[in-house]
């Protein structure tokens, strides 16, 4: 049975159930939205933290918007904390879509003052909400309205949002398409993987999935889902530079690599592309330091590190009846819309 407490992350009136064959419990808050979150992270959460509530709820809501109910953890939640805050302009923008994502209608009416905005804007309260709307009426995608004090987006604002709906899609794993030959793992483990960690996603091999369906069409899918692709040439298979192609295709962001005693041989088609050339699995840990982080961080900007800021997480567990009544809960907007 659910009951309401203080949340754990911002404080606010939250509904909790407990799992407690998992030691895990369920909570449903107006401002982070929706998570689960462990017996023992509940205890490590720092509350007084002003920026860690900001990530932290932030990041929750940015992971209900993609569809997850994230699982909260000690260990994620240091990863979390250890995130860059995104840029003024990147939460500007997340507050625009997220405001007509829950009011698409043309000439509809936005009241900001649903703590939601706090935390999809990676705001610490309502002021930083406010001054982030005044950039947004400066543009003229806002416009104030006396009566209410609620705000009705312009046409400039729909235009906005649908030029950044065009663009690379939000996410946050990383597709790496390599040669799957056992002499590649220390390469993939030592080099590629913490390196895409560090940059803050969570690298996909399909390889290392469960899935039910074709290899081709999971393949296909969880490229959709990326947000760029690391792609090795080491062995030149005929995969990767399809995978890699097909990313090109979608307009993601493709980082291209190869051990040092092959680069010679690679197809004339992206030799004109830079390529970061590694020589030994060792020396692959440059992804750490050097590559792909710093590129991914230089060429994209704020683009990559600053949209997803989230690993993703899912899970299978029900969905509790508090979720209902919570409009914080993805659940309950569905009931919503359909009511």
């Amino acid at each position: 049975m659910a009951e309401t407490i203080p949340c754990a992350i911002c404080g606010a009136p939250a509904e909790i159930s407990s799992d407690r064959a998992r030691d895990i419990t369920h909570r449903c808050c107006p401002r982070c939205g929706e998570f689960w979150l462990t017996y023992e992270a509940a205890k490590s959460i720092d509350s007084s933290s002003d920026e860690l509530t900001a990530k932290l709820s932030g990041w929750v809501r940015n992971q209900n918007i993609l569809g997850e109910v994230p699982e909260l953890t000690d260990d994620r939640i240091e990863r979390v904390a250890a995130i860059q805050m995104p840029g003024l302009i990147e939460r500007a923008n997340r507050l625009l879509s997220f405001a007509i994502r829950r009011n698409p209608k043309l000439g509809g009416m936005i009241n900001f003052h649903d703590s939601a905005y706090i935390a999809v804007s990676y705001s610490k309260d309502i002021e930083e909400v406010d001054f982030l709307l005044g950039y947004l009426r400066e543009r003229g995608f806002f416009q104030h309205e006396a009566m209410g004090g609620n705000e009705s987006i312009s046409f400039e604002g729909h235009a906005h949002y649908e030029k950044l709906q065009a663009k690379q899609p939000v996410s946050t794993q990383g597709f790496v398409a390599m040669w799957f030959d056992g002499s590649m793992n220390d390469a993939y483990q030592l080099g590629c993987e913490p390196g895409i960690r560090a940059a803050g996603y969570d690298p996909v091999r399909v390889d290392q999935m469960e899935h039910i369906g074709k290899i081709d069409d999971e393949i296909i899918a969880q490229i959709r889902r990326s947000r760029f692709i690391v792609a090795d040439f080491t062995g030149h298979r005929s995969g990767v530079y399809f995978e890699a192609g097909f990313a090109l295709g979608l307009n993601l962001p493709v980082f291209w690599t190869c051990r040092k005693d092959m680069i010679d041989d690679l197809h004339f088609d992206i030799r004109q592309f830079n390529c970061i050339v590694w020589e030994s699995p060792q020396d692959r840990s440059r992804y750490r330091h050097g590559a792909p982080k710093p590129v991914i961080s230089k060429t994209s900007a704020s683009t990559i590190r600053n949209q997803t800021q989230r690993w993703p997480v899912r899970t299978t567990q029900p969905r509790p009846r508090c979720c209902e009544k919570n409009s914080g809960c993805r659940k309950a907007r569905i009931l919503e819309a359909s009511s």
